[in-house]
């Protein structure tokens, strides 16, 4: 990776000639722009530099407006004669001038390679070469499983997606990837339908869909016959950095929560909406299992939050309240069956929702996208005019959070949390359904800008998803990526990126004095700022192809 931060951050993978080209600079003076033969086209004169709290740059944020297709430099100058017409200095600074390509459609081949990275998460299948490059390994993880609290209980549980950097699999999190994929789909099928080259690929199914029903068959497997969810499959621990088929050692079906029940009950409530069209006898079978699940949360309404049970030291994924797994599944029942008792459900729980959160732990604004863009009018004056009322406002102050920062980040400095990359994500989601909403434009240039975050317009010069861009991750934690012996990481993933909130003391101590912004280290062992995570990679693909479905002519 190159070593040296230009002071004009931009998006890395490109831009596209139908929105706007943003870009943050952090020398004063004007910018010329110049076309592929050196002419310069445009110069602009930005504000002043201003202090920006979270990265602790001076920085201003630069808008070149609509570029047709091609090749640009731009470059930083304090030389206020250049004007239209003029040649560019050849001599500027490497560190002041950067290339910028725009084309007609730049980011579906990004929102393509993060889908692909899902399938890279396959557990208990081989990787061929064909689909998988130089990243093949065999099946992994193919023993039986035995019951935490009964280990007469044997089940052999094969599938599904490995979560993040080790080799545990959870309920809650897949069940919120997968959501975040369907409604993509649904909403912006233009921007996700390209094949992937994966397995099931050609059979007549959105490529996208073929790879989310890897992780709802696997969570199909993880409910009790009661209905009830098991919270997760692991081991008691951690495994060593070694590859996935290296890793023998006994995996456990840990204790079902109503976390993880409530949440694959809404998933596959809306699963069964989307895979009817392609397989009537998989949509009956997520039926059933979401109604069995409804009926078990109805049996058991006292909340008990999970915990990890003595001698487990994997993933806890625990959850002070599951009222808004609750909202979200009272709003995907009501949308796939009609029962009005599930809609009175939904309205009772509205008022504790904040309604913009689409994490793991927060799963409200998935509630919040089905009653608005699902039911709609249906939903009836509590769960859509109230609503989005209270939505559309709240995406309006995410909007003010991004015109606060000085690179448009809509993350204040205090919030940069471990994966500060989903809650960028997931306001830039808000931002995209503000427009779509309301057919109001002022906020897409905002929840534009972060996804430019992601790809390098930021204040570490970095573009989070490896296998792409100028100054890509390259260490992330993830045991595939550091155990198969290849200097590149596998492709398609994005880096939880700058946390300064809960580090690891040796991450702390190195990092001592850093900003938030920059509070990131691109090494293995911080897996406190690098690790990557499936329900990182799905806010970014719905945002991704959202963008990707702009730049599609008809």
């Amino acid at each position: 990776m190159n070593d040296t931060l230009s002071k004009i951050r931009i998006n890395q993978t490109g831009y596209a000639s139908s929105l706007p080209v943003q870009v943050a600079v952090l020398a004063a003076g004007p910018l010329n722009l110049s076309d592929s033969d050196g002419k310069v086209i445009k110069t602009v004169t930005p504000e002043p530099l201003a202090f920006d709290e979270a990265s602790g740059d001076d920085v201003r944020l630069v808008d070149l407006g609509i570029l047709p297709e091609g090749e640009y430099t731009l470059t930083c100058t304090g030389d206020t004669a250049s004007a239209t017409g003029e040649t560019a200095d050849t001599a500027a600074s490497p560190d002041t001038t950067r290339t910028i390509r725009v084309t007609a459609d730049p980011w579906q081949a990004i929102t393509n390679l993060l889908i692909k990275g899902l399938y890279f998460q396959r557990c208990g299948c081989e990787l061929e070469a064909k689909y998988a490059g130089k990243f093949v390994h065999p099946a992994c993880h193919t023993a039986p499983a035995l019951g935490w609290e009964d280990r007469s209980v044997q089940k052999t549980i094969i599938g599904g997606w490995h979560d993040a950097g080790d080799f545990g699999k959870y309920v809650g999190p897949g069940a919120v990837t997968v959501a975040h994929m369907l409604y993509a789909h649904i909403l912006f099928a233009k921007g996700c339908s390209d094949e992937l080259n994966i397995p099931e690929s050609g059979n007549g199914v959105p490529d996208i869909l073929n790879e989310a029903r890897y992780e709802l068959e696997w969570i199909l497997k993880m409910q009790r016959e009661d209905g009830a969810f098991y919270h997760k499959l692991t081991k008691d621990h951690f495994a060593n950095f070694i590859m996935p088929e290296d890793d023998h050692e006994q995996e456990y079906l840990m204790p079902v929560s109503h976390t993880a029940t409530a949440a694959a009950c809404a998933c596959l409530a809306l699963a069964y909406r989307v895979y009817k069209e392609y397989d009537a006898d998989f949509a009956s079978k997520i039926l059933d299992a979401t109604l069995a699940a409804s009926k078990w949360l109805e049996a058991n309404p006292e909340f008990i939050p999970f915990v990890n049970p003595d001698g487990v030291r994997t993933g806890e994924y625990g959850d002070p309240s599951g009222d808004d797994e609750l909202f979200w599944a009272a709003c995907e029942l009501f949308a796939s069956t009609g029962d009005p008792m599930y809609r009175a459900q939904a309205e009772k729980l509205y008022p504790t929702q904040s309604l913009t959160d689409f994490g793991w732990e927060n799963v409200s604004g998935l509630g919040t996208i089905c009653a608005l863009f699902v039911l709609k009018e249906k939903a009836g004056d509590t769960l859509y005019t109230e609503l989005k009322d209270a939505f559309l406002q709240k995406c309006k102050a995410i909007g003010e959070i991004s015109d606060a920062s000085g690179y448009g980040t809509a993350l204040p400095a205090d919030e940069y949390v471990w994966g500060s990359i989903l809650p960028i994500m997931a306001n830039s989601m808000c931002m995209i359904l503000y427009g779509l909403l309301t057919g109001d434009e002022t906020l897409l240039p905002k929840a534009l800008i972060q996804w430019d975050y992601a790809l390098g317009l930021n204040a570490l010069d970095i573009c989070f998803v490896t296998g792409c861009g100028e100054r890509p991750i390259m260490n992330p934690h993830h045991r595939p990526s550091e155990a198969d012996g290849i200097e590149d990481p596998i492709p398609g993933l994005i880096s939880g990126g700058p946390n300064n909130k809960n580090n690891f003391p040796h991450i702390k101590e190195q990092l001592a004095g850093a900003p938030a912004a920059k509070h990131f280290l691109d090494v293995m062992p911080s897996a406190d700022t690098n690790e990557i995570a499936i329900y990182w990679n799905s806010p970014a693909i719905f945002v991704g192809a959202y963008f990707s479905s702009l730049c599609k002519k008809g």
